[in-house]
């Protein structure tokens, strides 16, 4: 797949790049959600705890007055980059599969904004957005779901919500989370200087998210899941991740530690896939086979099967 791509970058991001991938990284903006299918649009605020106000996007299906699920989706870009439509097709593709609604929140960036500001701003859209949907629609259930950088958010954020008693959240589905800011494992050392979010790039990350605080015993949970002690009591969790990338190993071993927390967790590895191989190439056979793997497990969620 690479190899047909050359205009992919293979080289690793590095601080002084980060406004270039913010040029480069964003989505195709809002109408791009409604093509093709029966949905709604529509655009509010989240008030953060510093009374920020954060921008969401709404989708719901059309003509649907109670949704079955309610979705909080997270988006990736290495927490330096990308805005909240990013990854948003694949949600507005659920919504109107199943009759869900969904919520996507412009949460801020490092470095600008360290943490815990981003981890704080999902964690403040998702109590918005749970207190609006119980206004709307009552008592239904509310599922997670962020990619990469997004995915590790979605954790913290999963986390936290059990920790502090916020909004019951039923199911977090993380497609390559972002999980360890220590970055080094086995397949953060393996994939190194190769670009495609390799070793380099990842520390990129997290060190404009917690730039002196890298590696301190005190770093948050919230901010890097890895650290969390304790995974008992968290909700169904469905976690996957291409063979080829540096997350390979922190998510490996946090599906293995959820399990033995006896976490209902369904874990995939996609052979030959490397970092964002879905969002890239989405029409390629492990990526349809792992999109699929990600509504099915939806599907079972929503029907009570985990």
């Amino acid at each position: 797949m690479l190899d047909s791509s050359p205009e992919i970058a293979r080289v690793p991001l590095r601080a002084e790049d980060i406004q270039a991938l913010r040029e480069k990284f964003v989505s195709s903006g809002a109408q791009s959600l409604r093509e093709g299918r029966n949905v709604d649009v529509s655009e509010s605020f989240a008030l953060a705890r510093d009374d920020a106000h954060l921008l969401t996007t709404t989708v719901s299906k059309e003509g649907v007055s109670r949704p079955k699920a309610a979705l909080f989706h997270i988006h990736s870009g290495g927490m330096v980059a990308g805005d909240r439509l990013i990854g948003m097709e694949l949600m507005a593709d659920w919504v109107g599969a199943f009759d869900l609604v969904c919520t996507s929140v412009e949460y801020r960036l490092a470095p600008e904004h360290p943490d815990p500001t981003p981890v704080n701003d999902c964690y403040d859209g998702l109590v918005s957005f749970s207190q609006d949907i119980l206004e709307r629609h009552g008592d239904i259930p509310l599922i997670v779901v962020g990619m990469s950088a997004g995915g590790g958010l979605a954790a913290g954020i999963t986390l936290m919500a059990r920790d502090a008693g916020g909004p019951a959240i039923a199911g977090q589905l993380l497609m390559c989370p972002m999980l360890d800011e220590s970055n080094d494992t086995a397949s953060s050392h393996q994939f190194s200087e190769l670009g495609l979010w390799d070793r380099e790039s990842n520390d990129t990350g997290w060190n404009a998210l917690l730039g002196g605080r890298r590696h301190a015993r005190d770093v948050s949970p919230y901010a890097s899941p890895a650290r969390a002690e304790n995974l008992s009591g968290l909700p169904p969790t469905y976690l996957d991740v291409g063979a080829l990338e540096v997350f390979r190993s922190e998510i490996a071993s946090y599906a293995e530690r959820l399990a033995a927390a006896e976490v209902p967790v369904e874990f995939h590895l996609w052979a030959g896939a490397f970092h964002g191989f879905d969002l890239t190439f989405p029409d390629a056979l492990v990526s349809q086979l792992a999109i699929a793997s990600r509504k099915m497990w939806l599907e079972r969620l929503l029907e009570g099967n985990i």
